[in-house]
């Protein structure tokens, strides 16, 4: 009997697109025998005695190995833990002593974190090439090799739990950039309904990051980000090729563009950067690309310079709290600046996931009255909350809401504008100010690579906004500002919102997910004279 289960998709893609390629740095395989690999890994983990309601933590990068554990925790009726192995270690070890990970998949190339993980657990699996860590008898730990696992497994029926739809499947972590990582658990309807609907969505829109039966897709997002937004659930969906990009560099990325025939991919505005970053050192000028991108803001002038490289983008919005909920649409002419701003701004719903911007009443704001509110969303997919957190949960899931904590703008047309987190909204004389609106203006500059506006203390306006601009050589503080000034002229910013100081980083601190770290820039800026340009 069907029961709309995360191992099914894999079955079924093994029946109806058994030969469709599996790619995973020189490993090549068919669906069908990903499948075959699959079970023999559900059989071989059942024998060392992983079962039912077991977490199983995998600590490894997008790889063919740590596809099929994730299909394989679903056979067993495990829990599947992807871990966010760019942490810092002691809010890994959090994570994996909150999920109760009962057992370790670590690329061998990890070796270093996953010996601070071992005493959490009960076995260590290696994965990858490299054999590492040792065998220890007297402590009850014992070291396996994942292929050595699979290789003693002959064919066999394939493990059967009876897991049901609304048996638990993954357990999923925030990236903890305002205290430790909060952790939420999913349900097997979850993680099918709400990759496929993604799917749909791009599927029936006319976007820059339009799906089709004939596409090549290479996610860039890791595993431990939501399951690379559905990305190793809705390929296999559809038949598509599917090029695992392992621990590739930005270089090495757009080489399997090419050498596979990738034709869409999905990263965080921070990995397109660093991917037109290495064509440009490199001398590549264009390249065809289908993009779904988020996490964060993606700014005009980054949009802008994607745009002339070939590469077609499309907005996503969500998080590991919510999963997916939106994607950007677009109905203006492709390349003009109102199509650009469309795609980099306003989001559309997708199937099944209702948006409401509210007041801090908590009260419903109408939708003609274009007012900033914060963003509200409900879904099939929603989790119940935060586990061991009732205070957070209570706080932010209500009535079978989730209160995302994102200032946004609903427009007539049903689409809504995410313009900045609340918490990182400036309040000065009593109005606001939106960062990401001048972040977005400062990133048109040429020379500038990325940008922060963070609020500083005034004494007298309560909050004033200074900027933090990423170049590579110095950029001219009067440049800036007469781009700035520009800006007001032409009525594109309030001039009560032009930055007091403007502050020039090679680098700007990025978090786990790839998004501008502004803890850090606020410890380093506030009430610091700091570099100026």
């Amino acid at each position: 009997m069907r029961r709309g289960v995360i191992h099914e998709i894999l079955f079924d893609a093994a029946w109806n697109h058994g030969q469709a390629e599996l790619v995973s740095e020189e490993v090549r395989m068919a669906y069908a025998q990903a499948w075959e690999r699959t079970v023999k890994a559900a059989r071989a983990m059942r024998r060392i005695g992983i079962g039912r309601g077991d977490v199983i933590g995998i600590l490894d990068v997008n790889s063919h190995q740590a596809f099929e554990l994730q299909y394989a925790a679903s056979l067993l009726g495990a829990i599947a833990h992807p871990l966010n192995f760019r942490l810092p270690a002691e809010h890994l070890v959090h994570t994996v002593r909150q999920g109760r990970d009962v057992i370790l998949f670590a690329n061998g190339a990890m070796a270093p974190l996953a010996e601070v993980l071992r005493p959490l657990v009960r076995h260590v699996v290696w994965l990858g090439e490299t054999q590492s860590g040792q065998d220890d008898p007297a402590s009850g730990h014992a070291d396996f090799l994942y292929e050595d696992l699979l290789s003693n497994e002959e064919a066999g029926s394939t493990p059967e739990a009876s897991v049901t739809d609304t048996d638990p499947y993954s357990l999923l972590h925030t990236t903890g950039t305002t205290g430790r990582p909060k952790a939420m658990r999913y349900r097997h309807r979850d993680i099918v309904q709400a990759p496929l609907q993604i799917a749909h969505h791009l599927a029936l829109h006319e976007t820059g990051a339009k799906l089709g039966t004939s596409d090549v897709v290479m996610p860039l997002i890791p595993f431990f980000h939501i399951h690379a937004w559905g990305v190793p659930i809705f390929a296999p969906y559809l038949g598509l090729k599917l090029v695992l990009p392992g621990k590739a560099t930005p270089l090495e990325q757009v080489r399997l563009v090419h050498s596979e025939g990738v034709t869409w991919s999905n990263m965080v505005p921070t990995q397109l950067l660093m991917l037109l970053d290495a064509m440009r050192s490199h001398g590549e000028t264009s390249v065809t690309l289908k993009v779904l991108t988020g996490g964060s803001q993606l700014p005009m002038g980054l949009a802008s310079r994607a745009y002339e490289a070939g590469i077609r983008y499309s907005l996503i919005y969500g998080g590991s709290d919510q999963l997916g909920a939106a994607i950007s649409v677009s109905s203006h002419t492709a390349g003009s600046r109102e199509n650009l701003e469309a795609l980099s701004s306003r989001l559309n719903p997708i199937p099944m996931v209702r948006v409401s911007v509210r007041g801090d009443d908590g009260r419903e704001l109408p939708a003609d009255s274009q007012s900033t509110g914060e963003l509200w969303v409900e879904s099939p997919w929603l989790p119940h909350g935060y586990l061991e957190d009732e205070m957070t949960t209570e706080r932010t899931y209500v009535d079978g809401w989730f209160r995302t904590g994102d200032l946004a703008v609903m427009h007539p047309d049903g689409t809504f504008s995410v313009v900045d987190r609340v918490k990182d909204a400036i309040k000065s004389g009593g109005e606001w100010i939106i960062p990401s609106v001048l972040e977005a203006i400062l990133s048109e500059i040429p020379e500038v690579r990325m940008a922060a506006v963070i609020g500083r203390p005034d004494e007298r306006w309560g909050e004033r906004p200074i900027a933090i601009i990423a170049a590579d050589e110095r950029v001219d503080k009067a440049k800036v500002e007469t781009h700035l000034a520009k800006a007001v002229a032409d009525g594109r910013l309030a001039r009560f919102w032009l930055p007091d100081a403007i502050h020039w980083l090679r680098e700007l601190p990025l978090t786990s997910a790839g998004k501008i770290d502004k803890v850090a820039l606020r410890s380093a800026f506030l009430g610091a004279q700091g570099t100026g340009a």
